[in-house]
């Protein structure tokens, strides 16, 4: 048994020459083989052989160890043509030898090959090489460099088909591959491949994304180029396909409030091989809006229209506008400004509008920076009180919760005092006030509501009725007492344009006014003496009334 064991496992087999590798910079070359097993113990040494240009095989080294697997051999000339051998002695019998075959310097580089692409990977941002297996037999492993000089910086090598180029945060730049063998002999570089490097920024404002980007560099043509998009970290999607000459695109579909995500994945020619861009990432939130924007009033105040609107928070907002119209569905703008502040509540005094001639329809807008609509505001109106036919007004809109209840107010013609003649839940529409002298006016009360308080009063414009016009002259007075002045009263007077004048009793003009102004008994500076003179007063009425009324003053001392 222990003779079989030997025999099966004793020297059989020559050593395997693998390779003769020239060093071109030292002119040695290195012969490498496999050592054979030797379990009898029977090796005593190995035998090189070298010829040179075809000639005569000659012993150059005696190697005394087994497991010795290579030898270099020194040349005097490195452009020698060099063939060898090894012997291996001796086999168990300890007289035989075996022989391995003839072996080459090896001088044939790797066939040289191209990139197929260089890319973006989707999942982790790194920039990856990849290529197809060099058909080459003797290919030992691949060398990656970066052709950013144009020399070529070594970055790695490897002994698959790809390769990590830049790891994330990815850094692009050319790329070139080379093939070596066994002996280290290198390949031509391939053509340098470029990636694609997307660049972009987002405008809130117009709510787009502008893409610019350079072309692949690497393949002989593009065919084609394709944005690629994922909202919200859905999948990618073919969002739209460019020209191969497209260097920027426009991403007009955005909504505030998504995160999207794009890369540019272009094409070869025959569509069997692509390479994607780095991948861009906008995250965007969505508008914060004004909460609770309210018009909560409209007041006429000493006979212009006062507004007063509010908000809880204005959010995103930096402008309030203004809009008015006769209608509710025609409104233009009117007034703008700028918010400054965390103040709710702003009071704005309408210089343009008629309150006692037009009823008004007012509705304010919050915008942002981009003046975009964030909010509005409920639309409401002024109270216009109207004398015609009847005393009647509109009922005043836009309260959240509408009007709890109105109220007719009445004041002498000086208007110096306001009393609540009725009231009622709906507008007044009434003709029982029209003979009378005096001015009105409607004062509506807003229903309490929960989101404001205090709820809100809204006052109309006022408007003064006048019965017949009626006149009262003095026609005694007395300069040292207490009825000292000349002076027309009444109701229906139109005392701006109405006048007086006073004669002495040979026809001599002593005063002449308006009747809106009293007389002091005055001519020249001194108190006119007793006697009887004469006035002539004419009078206009607000109803369109006109007469002349004359007399005799009796001026008493």
């Amino acid at each position: 048994m222990l003779l079989i064991t030997t025999q099966s496992f004793a020297i059989k087999d020559p050593p395997l020459l693998l390779r003769a590798c020239l060093n071109s910079q030292d002119s040695i070359i290195t012969i490498s083989w496999k050592p054979p097993s030797d379990v009898c113990s029977s090796f005593t040494h190995y035998s090189l052989f070298a010829s040179s240009n075809g000639g005569t095989f000659t012993k150059i080294a005696t190697i005394p160890l087994l497991m010795i697997s290579e030898y270099p051999h020194k040349l005097n000339n490195s452009s020698t043509k060099w063939q060898y051998f090894i012997r291996i002695f001796t086999l168990c019998d300890g007289l035989d030898s075996l022989q391995s075959t003839t072996l080459d310097v090896d001088v044939n580089r790797p066939q040289e090959i191209q990139l197929d692409s260089v890319s973006y990977d989707l999942t982790t941002q790194d920039i990856v090489a990849g290529w197809s297996p060099n058909p080459s037999v003797d290919t030992k492993l691949y060398k990656i460099y970066n052709f950013s000089s144009g020399n070529g910086d070594s970055i790695g090598v490897t002994t698959n088909t790809s390769f990590t180029v830049s790891p994330n945060p990815a850094q692009s730049f050319p790329v070139v591959l080379a093939t070596l063998d066994s002996c280290n002999l290198s390949s031509q570089l391939s053509a340098p491949h470029t990636p694609v490097t997307l660049n972009g920024f987002l405008d809130s404002c117009k709510r787009q994304i502008s893409l610019t980007w350079d072309l692949y560099r690497g393949w002989d043509a593009i065919d084609s180029q394709v944005v690629f998009v994922s909202i919200n970290n859905s999948p990618f999607y073919r969002y739209a396909k460019v020209s191969s000459s497209d260097k920027y695109f426009t991403y007009n579909n955005l909504t505030l409030g998504d995160k999207l995500s794009i890369f540019i994945r272009s094409y070869t020619e025959a569509g069997d091989i692509t390479s994607s861009s780095n991948q861009l990432t906008f995250a965007t939130r969505k508008p914060i809006v004004p909460l609770d924007l309210y018009l909560a009033n409209v007041t006429v105040n000493n006979g212009s229209i006062e507004l007063l609107f509010r908000a809880t928070s204005f959010g995103d907002a930096t402008e309030l506008v203004l809009y008015r119209g006769e209608t509710p569905i025609s409104l233009d703008r009117v007034f703008s400004r700028l918010i400054s502040g965390p103040t709710i509540d702003y009071i704005y005094t309408d210089p343009n509008a008629a309150s006692g001639e037009t009823r008004y329809f007012y509705q304010i807008e919050a915008r942002d920076r981009c003046s975009s609509v964030l909010a509005s505001s409920n639309i409401s109106s002024n109270i216009l009180l109207q004398s015609d036919d009847l005393l009647r007004h509109n009922p005043y809109d836009g309260w959240l919760q509408g009007v709890v209840s109105y109220e007719l107010q009445y004041s002498s013609a000086s208007g110096s005092t306001w009393n609540t003649i009725e009231a009622s839940t709906d507008p007044f529409k009434t003709n029982v006030y029209l003979d009378s002298s005096g001015c009105f006016r409607v004062r509506a009360f807003e229903t309490p509501n929960s989101i404001f308080n205090p709820t809100a009063i809204s006052y109309s414009n006022i408007t003064c009725l006048e019965g017949l016009m009626t006149s009262y002259i003095v026609t005694a007075v007395n300069p040292s007492g207490s009825n000292n002045r000349f002076v027309v009263v009444g109701t229906g007077i139109n005392h701006s344009i109405s006048y007086y004048q006073i004669y002495n009793r040979w026809g001599e003009l002593l005063h002449k006014s308006t009747t809106s102004d009293s007389w002091d008994l005055t001519y020249n500076g001194e108190t006119i003496p007793s006697g009887r003179y004469i006035y002539v007063v004419t009078l206009y009425g607000v109803a369109g009334e006109n007469r002349t009324e004359k007399g005799t003053l009796n001026v008493i001392k």
